[in-house]
């Protein structure tokens, strides 16, 4: 897959395909994969740095603060105006944050145009990843080169300024590169012997940067698509959030991300909009029950089905039925000592939207704060309504079954104005 969808070259498509020796610290018995060609544990390397408590410390407030900025400077004031599509306004918000967070305001800065083009290019992900000639549809070829070019020139300027202001290399912040854990990779490249060219770190940086950003926005709109549709929800909400600020007013993220019901919602819609496909190889052979699973065969589970199975069932304190493929607020709400608390007791393993085990999205837990923070500071700051008719919900776009968060297959009329009291802090 890195070669369909990021364009990595050959030699570094083979070299991943060729290393069996696994992501821990130790290769896998019987792995004669040279050190300086374990790929897959590099990349656990980075993305371990990348979501540590340091790094997130760096990135936590930093997309907050982007995120009061961009709302500040949107021209929307206090009368009502319509917009056609609320997914598409929240991808203009939560992708430019998202990368400010990771990379500074150089990345944009230096690529106008890369948001529209990331865009188009992450739209074409389906297409690509089924390995078709892309003059069947050229432009996502064309996007994809263009995504490319952005990343080499932003690594250009970056290593430029970098010789020029070398940061130290422990730091959690860099002003060339952004997260620090970002520079600090370009040793695991270099690691490789020349396998990682000026090609090969494009592509690479174009697979992390659709990482970081691909899954978070249609999670996000769904966050707060399912909070505006459910009637009474939006009150309820905005009730909670007012415990989550400091004395100064600011929101404080930690209390964000554990208000009980916002984490119900939260799990709830990734249960309910997520179709991710976690994909194993068989090391020995197995059995179970009455099934053989043959060496070197590769299983596959779809959360999609998981989480619509007859276990998902409901049923809330005045007996109403909410079955799986019903979008309920509380399902993950327990009560203890008459007060609701947010829990995931019982349901691991069958709640799975990150994936299982070892190779657990390893940016989960950022993605939960670019949620939750995109929720507080949008309905602080503006009035949003839905001009949908009442119980409508438009479908997942199942074009990208596979591949995470489903966005939504129809546009979502809103309006929106920004609050007499709305502020960002």
């Amino acid at each position: 897959m890195f070669g369909l969808l990021f364009g990595a070259p050959k030699k570094v498509c083979d070299a991943t395909l060729a290393d069996d020796s696994g992501i821990g610290a130790k290769p896998y018995p019987g792995s004669s994969v040279h050190p300086s060609r374990r790929i897959m544990r590099n990349q656990v390397l980075f993305f371990s740095d990348a979501f540590s408590k340091p790094s997130m410390d760096e990135l936590i407030p930093r997309f907050l603060r982007s995120l009061e900025e961009h709302c500040a400077a949107l021209n929307i004031g206090d009368e009502w105006v319509e917009r056609p599509d609320f997914y598409m306004f929240l991808r203009d918000v939560v992708f430019p944050c998202g990368v400010n967070s990771f990379y500074g305001k150089s990345m944009l800065g230096l690529n106008p145009d890369l948001e529209e083009d990331f865009r188009i290019f992450d739209e074409n992900i389906p297409f690509l990843a089924t390995g078709m000639p892309t003059w069947f549809r050229p432009q996502a070829a064309r996007y994809r080169a263009k995504c490319l070019a952005a990343m080499k020139r932003w690594r250009r300027e970056a290593m430029r300024q970098s010789e020029k202001n070398p940061a130290p290399d422990t730091a959690e912040w860099d002003p060339a590169w952004g997260l620090g854990a970002i520079r600090r990779r370009n040793k695991l490249f270099a690691a490789t012997d020349g396998l990682f060219d000026e090609d090969a770190t494009a592509a690479s940086d174009l697979a992390t940067m659709w990482a970081f950003t691909s899954n978070v926005i249609p999670a996000t709109f769904w966050f707060l698509f399912e909070i505006l549709a459910t009637e009474n929800l939006l009150g309820r909400a905005r009730n909670e959030l007012q415990g989550t600020r400091t004395d100064a007013g600011i929101f404080d993220p930690t209390k964000v991300i554990n208000a009980p019901l916002l984490q119900s919602v939260y799990a709830e819609v990734l249960r309910l909009h997520v179709a991710s496909l976690v994909t194993r190889s068989v090391k020995q052979t197995h059995s179970l029950d009455n099934w053989v699973l043959p060496k070197d065969q590769y299983i596959i589970v779809a959360s999609h089905v998981e989480h619509r199975d007859s276990y998902w069932n409901a049923v809330d304190a005045s007996n109403k039925h909410h079955p799986p493929s019903e979008f309920w607020a509380e399902r993950f709400l327990v009560s203890e000592e008459g007060t609701s608390k947010f829990s995931l007791e019982g349901k691991q393993g069958r709640w799975m939207p990150y994936g299982m085990g070892e190779h657990m999205c390893p940016g989960r837990h950022f993605v939960k704060y670019e949620m939750m923070l995109s929720f507080a500071v949008l309905v602080s700051v503006f009035d949003i309504e839905l001009l949908s008719p009442g119980g409508w919900r438009p479908d997942d776009n199942l074009a990208r079954y596979g591949f995470g968060a489903q966005p939504p297959k129809q546009k979502v009329k809103f309006r929106i104005r920004r609050r007499s009291d709305g502020k960002t802090s």
